[in-house]
Protein backbone atom coordinates (compact mmCIF):
# COMPACT_ATOMS: atom_id res chain seq x y z
CA UNK A 1 0.00 0.00 0.00
CA UNK A 2 1.15 3.74 -0.84
CA UNK A 3 -0.68 5.02 2.14
CA UNK A 4 0.88 4.72 5.36
CA UNK A 5 -1.40 2.26 7.96
CA UNK A 6 -2.04 3.79 11.24
CA UNK A 7 -1.59 1.94 14.69
CA UNK A 8 -5.19 1.74 15.31
CA UNK A 9 -5.70 -0.03 12.53
CA UNK A 10 -2.52 -2.06 12.53
CA UNK A 11 -3.93 -2.89 16.61
CA UNK A 12 -7.11 -4.39 14.64
CA UNK A 13 -5.38 -6.34 12.33
CA UNK A 14 -3.42 -8.05 14.94
CA UNK A 15 -6.46 -9.06 16.19
CA UNK A 16 -8.20 -10.76 13.42
CA UNK A 17 -4.54 -12.51 13.10
CA UNK A 18 -4.65 -13.68 16.39
CA UNK A 19 -8.17 -15.35 16.25
CA UNK A 20 -7.21 -17.17 13.30
CA UNK A 21 -4.49 -18.43 15.21
CA UNK A 22 -6.65 -19.44 17.80
CA UNK A 23 -9.85 -21.02 15.37
CA UNK A 24 -7.11 -22.89 13.56
CA UNK A 25 -9.15 -23.66 10.64
CA UNK A 26 -8.98 -25.79 7.36
CA UNK A 27 -6.99 -23.12 4.78
CA UNK A 28 -10.27 -23.96 2.59
CA UNK A 29 -12.75 -22.73 5.01
CA UNK A 30 -14.00 -19.32 4.63
CA UNK A 31 -14.55 -17.36 7.87
CA UNK A 32 -17.18 -14.52 8.16
CA UNK A 33 -16.84 -10.88 9.51
CA UNK A 34 -19.12 -11.46 12.35
CA UNK A 35 -17.23 -14.46 13.03
CA UNK A 36 -14.28 -11.86 13.61
CA UNK A 37 -16.54 -9.88 15.82
CA UNK A 38 -17.37 -12.46 17.75
CA UNK A 39 -14.23 -13.49 18.90
CA UNK A 40 -12.57 -9.50 18.68
CA UNK A 41 -15.54 -7.98 19.55
CA UNK A 42 -14.73 -5.61 16.47
CA UNK A 43 -17.82 -4.99 14.69
CA UNK A 44 -18.05 -6.76 11.48
CA UNK A 45 -18.73 -3.38 9.06
CA UNK A 46 -15.37 -2.40 10.99
CA UNK A 47 -13.75 -5.32 10.17
CA UNK A 48 -14.87 -4.76 6.47
CA UNK A 49 -14.34 -1.60 6.60
CA UNK A 50 -10.80 -2.54 7.06
CA UNK A 51 -9.96 -5.13 4.88
CA UNK A 52 -11.40 -2.57 1.91
CA UNK A 53 -9.11 0.12 3.08
CA UNK A 54 -6.31 -2.52 3.05
CA UNK A 55 -7.30 -3.64 0.30
CA UNK A 56 -7.85 -7.25 1.02
CA UNK A 57 -10.11 -9.15 -1.92
CA UNK A 58 -10.15 -12.77 -0.72
CA UNK A 59 -13.69 -13.27 0.25
CA UNK A 60 -16.78 -14.18 -0.93
CA UNK A 61 -20.39 -12.85 -0.99
CA UNK A 62 -22.27 -14.71 1.80
CA UNK A 63 -19.43 -17.23 2.57
CA UNK A 64 -16.63 -14.92 3.77
CA UNK A 65 -12.91 -14.11 3.45
CA UNK A 66 -10.89 -17.74 2.28
CA UNK A 67 -8.66 -18.54 5.35
CA UNK A 68 -5.78 -19.47 3.52
CA UNK A 69 -5.02 -16.55 1.58
CA UNK A 70 -6.42 -14.00 4.68
CA UNK A 71 -3.54 -15.38 6.37
CA UNK A 72 -1.41 -14.88 3.99
CA UNK A 73 -2.44 -11.30 3.77
CA UNK A 74 -2.76 -10.77 7.16
CA UNK A 75 0.79 -11.85 7.51
CA UNK A 76 2.07 -10.11 5.00
CA UNK A 77 0.27 -5.94 6.22
CA UNK A 78 1.85 -7.26 9.48
CA UNK A 79 5.25 -8.25 8.08
CA UNK A 80 4.77 -11.31 9.76
CA UNK A 81 6.08 -13.34 6.56
CA UNK A 82 9.28 -11.88 6.86
CA UNK A 83 10.13 -13.02 10.71
CA UNK A 84 11.83 -11.24 13.21
CA UNK A 85 14.58 -11.96 15.26
CA UNK A 86 15.82 -10.57 18.29
CA UNK A 87 17.92 -10.38 21.65
CA UNK A 88 16.70 -9.97 25.10
CA UNK A 89 18.82 -8.30 27.48
CA UNK A 90 17.99 -9.12 31.19
CA UNK A 91 18.15 -13.03 31.93
CA UNK A 92 16.26 -12.68 34.68
CA UNK A 93 12.70 -13.97 35.39
CA UNK A 94 10.78 -11.96 32.73
CA UNK A 95 13.74 -12.27 30.14
CA UNK A 96 13.88 -16.15 30.46
CA UNK A 97 9.56 -15.77 30.60
CA UNK A 98 10.30 -13.82 27.02
CA UNK A 99 12.06 -16.22 25.90
CA UNK A 100 10.19 -19.05 26.46
CA UNK A 101 7.23 -17.61 25.44
CA UNK A 102 5.58 -20.38 23.34
CA UNK A 103 3.49 -17.61 21.02
CA UNK A 104 6.29 -15.67 19.70
CA UNK A 105 7.72 -18.59 18.10
CA UNK A 106 4.44 -19.28 16.33
CA UNK A 107 4.14 -16.15 14.88
CA UNK A 108 7.58 -16.25 13.74
CA UNK A 109 9.79 -13.96 16.27
CA UNK A 110 13.20 -15.56 17.38
CA UNK A 111 14.67 -15.29 20.31
CA UNK A 112 18.71 -15.47 19.47
CA UNK A 113 20.30 -15.16 23.01
CA UNK A 114 19.83 -13.46 25.99
CA UNK A 115 22.15 -10.77 27.95
CA UNK A 116 23.18 -10.46 31.53
CA UNK A 117 26.00 -9.23 33.62
CA UNK A 118 25.32 -12.17 36.70
CA UNK A 119 28.09 -15.09 36.74
CA UNK A 120 25.26 -17.25 38.03
CA UNK A 121 23.43 -16.34 34.87
CA UNK A 122 25.99 -16.05 31.84
CA UNK A 123 27.20 -18.90 30.59
CA UNK A 124 24.19 -20.94 31.00
CA UNK A 125 21.58 -22.15 28.42
CA UNK A 126 17.64 -21.56 28.25
CA UNK A 127 16.42 -24.99 26.78
CA UNK A 128 13.76 -25.01 24.24
CA UNK A 129 11.84 -27.80 22.62
CA UNK A 130 13.12 -26.49 19.23
CA UNK A 131 16.47 -24.94 19.94
CA UNK A 132 18.54 -23.95 22.62
CA UNK A 133 19.14 -20.04 23.82
CA UNK A 134 22.45 -18.85 25.10
CA UNK A 135 23.08 -16.34 27.83
CA UNK A 136 25.94 -14.54 27.08
CA UNK A 137 27.87 -11.59 29.00
CA UNK A 138 26.31 -7.90 28.32
CA UNK A 139 29.84 -7.16 27.01
CA UNK A 140 29.47 -9.42 24.15
CA UNK A 141 26.36 -7.77 22.95
CA UNK A 142 28.08 -4.90 20.50
CA UNK A 143 30.20 -8.07 18.66
CA UNK A 144 27.48 -10.33 18.94
CA UNK A 145 24.91 -7.87 16.89
CA UNK A 146 27.56 -6.91 14.49
CA UNK A 147 28.17 -10.51 13.51
CA UNK A 148 23.97 -10.97 13.38
CA UNK A 149 23.27 -7.89 11.74
CA UNK A 150 20.07 -9.35 10.68
CA UNK A 151 19.08 -8.55 14.17
CA UNK A 152 17.25 -5.30 14.58
CA UNK A 153 14.63 -5.82 17.51
CA UNK A 154 15.63 -5.92 21.07
CA UNK A 155 13.17 -6.41 24.55
CA UNK A 156 14.49 -4.60 27.69
CA UNK A 157 14.18 -6.23 30.78
CA UNK A 158 16.81 -4.57 33.31
CA UNK A 159 16.55 -2.43 36.37
CA UNK A 160 15.15 0.79 36.21
CA UNK A 161 18.74 2.72 37.03
CA UNK A 162 20.55 1.05 33.97
CA UNK A 163 17.36 0.89 31.17
CA UNK A 164 17.98 4.22 30.07
CA UNK A 165 22.05 3.69 29.56
CA UNK A 166 20.97 0.37 27.83
CA UNK A 167 18.83 1.87 25.34
CA UNK A 168 21.49 4.68 24.52
CA UNK A 169 23.66 1.42 24.09
CA UNK A 170 21.48 -0.33 21.56
CA UNK A 171 20.46 2.30 19.77
CA UNK A 172 24.43 2.87 18.97
CA UNK A 173 24.79 -0.83 18.12
CA UNK A 174 22.23 -0.49 15.34
CA UNK A 175 19.04 -1.41 16.82
CA UNK A 176 15.87 -0.19 15.38
CA UNK A 177 13.29 -1.46 17.89
CA UNK A 178 13.34 -1.69 21.48
CA UNK A 179 10.30 -2.71 23.84
CA UNK A 180 10.86 -1.78 27.52
CA UNK A 181 9.95 -3.92 30.28
CA UNK A 182 11.46 -1.89 33.14
CA UNK A 183 9.07 -0.14 35.45
CA UNK A 184 10.28 3.28 34.12
CA UNK A 185 9.80 5.78 30.62
CA UNK A 186 12.45 5.87 28.74
CA UNK A 187 13.07 8.24 26.40
CA UNK A 188 15.04 8.39 22.90
CA UNK A 189 18.22 10.50 22.45
CA UNK A 190 17.40 13.29 19.89
CA UNK A 191 20.23 12.00 17.75
CA UNK A 192 18.21 8.55 17.19
CA UNK A 193 16.67 8.23 13.76
CA UNK A 194 13.97 5.82 12.40
CA UNK A 195 14.07 3.89 16.00
CA UNK A 196 10.97 2.69 17.41
CA UNK A 197 10.61 2.37 21.17
CA UNK A 198 7.62 0.98 23.50
CA UNK A 199 7.63 1.52 27.30
CA UNK A 200 5.33 -1.76 28.44
CA UNK A 201 5.93 -1.80 31.89
CA UNK A 202 3.98 -4.87 33.22
CA UNK A 203 1.38 -4.15 36.18
CA UNK A 204 0.97 -0.29 34.69
CA UNK A 205 -2.49 -1.94 32.79
CA UNK A 206 -3.62 -3.77 36.15
CA UNK A 207 -2.88 -0.91 38.37
CA UNK A 208 -5.08 1.33 36.31
CA UNK A 209 -7.88 -1.70 35.96
CA UNK A 210 -7.71 -1.84 39.86
CA UNK A 211 -7.97 2.09 40.31
CA UNK A 212 -10.95 2.12 38.05
CA UNK A 213 -12.61 -0.22 39.86
CA UNK A 214 -11.91 0.87 43.02
CA UNK A 215 -12.72 4.62 42.72
CA UNK A 216 -15.94 3.48 40.63
CA UNK A 217 -16.96 1.79 43.52
CA UNK A 218 -16.30 4.72 45.73
CA UNK A 219 -19.52 6.81 43.78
Amino acid sequence: MKQKISLRVIRRISFYYEALLKLDLPGDDYISSKQLEEITGVSCNQVRQDFFYLGISVGKQKKGYQVKRLFKELKKILSIDKGAEVVVIGAGRLGRALSEYKLFRIRNINVRALFDKKPELVGTILELKEKKIPVLHIDKLGEFLKENNKIKIALLSVPDSVAQEMLDKLIGFGMKGIVNFAPRILRLPENAKDVQLINDCIGASLYKIVYQIYNKQKK
